[in-house]
């Protein structure tokens, strides 16, 4: 199957070029299996400070508890989602919202209790993935359920749209609010786990885009066909890069 694994990132949803949906369903329309991964930080960040709950991070990862959770699941599932499924909508192409529960997906394992109910996706339901992606564009919120518990957990898009590339060997555009990575003011159009690693221990590469650029490599090792990330806000950025051209950054082995 020729999948591809599009993450749209929380912070580029606001600013997300209206043509990206477009370039999504052309590639359906081009008989790809496009799948979209998404998260909403920013507005899972307002929706906590204006119910007066307080939030914070560790390494990089949202610690989750009862109520953040109850928060962020409702701002996923319940708003972030269904507009990224109508927005697929208006177009000629029909789309679905899912998160990890829906007929069980992916099953939770979750991570250090220091996280609060934080985990990663395990057990991709591929059977379920290649029926769905058949008629329909998936649109994926970043919630499952730890299935021996039935307990939600939250769980970072990144890494879900990594783990899903990896296990169909796929793709992946990671689609963000900056061009890509950026050292010395200037994008890298390619990085390998070598240059990776090199530019963390010189401080270059730090904060948030450690995680995005390590898992990176592990979902290459593992089967994901290549990464490249970029920025949400250029017209026609999917198609772009689908052509050949020269957006953001593509990571390598």
């Amino acid at each position: 199957m020729s999948y591809i694994v599009i993450k749209i990132g929380g912070s580029t949803l606001t600013e997300l070029h209206d043509t990206t949906i477009e370039d999504i369903a052309q590639l359906k329309q081009q008989g790809m299996r496009p799948i979209i991964v998404h998260g909403g930080g920013p507005f899972i960040n307002q929706a906590l400070k204006q119910q007066g709950v307080h939030t914070s991070f560790k390494d990089g990862l949202r610690v989750t508890t009862d109520k953040v959770l109850t928060i962020t699941s409702q701002i996923l599932v319940g708003m972030v989602n269904p507009q990224l499924v109508g927005k697929m909508n208006h177009t000629h192409i029909q789309s679905i919202g899912l998160n990890g529960v829906d007929a069980k997906l992916f099953d939770v394992k979750p991570l250090n209790e220091k996280y609060g109910y934080v985990g990663e996706a395990i057990n991709i339901n591929t059977a379920v993935i290649d029926h769905i992606t058949e008629h329909y564009i998936p649109i994926i919120a970043s919630i499952g359920m730890h299935r021996s518990s039935s307990h939600l957990y939250n769980i970072n898009a990144d890494t879900l749209a990594y783990k899903i590339a990896q296990i169909l060997k796929a793709p992946i555009y990671l689609l963000s609010d900056i061009p890509g990575v950026i050292i010395e003011d200037k994008v890298k159009p390619t990085l390998t786990s070598e240059h990776i690693q090199h530019y963390i221990e010189q401080e270059q590469i730090y904060g948030g885009m450690i995680p995005k650029v390590q898992e990176a490599v592990t979902a290459i090792e593992h089967g994901c066909q290549n990464v490249v990330i970029a920025a949400g806000n250029e017209a026609h950025v999917v198609q772009r890069i689908r052509d050949g051209q020269q957006l953001g950054t593509t990571i390598q082995l």
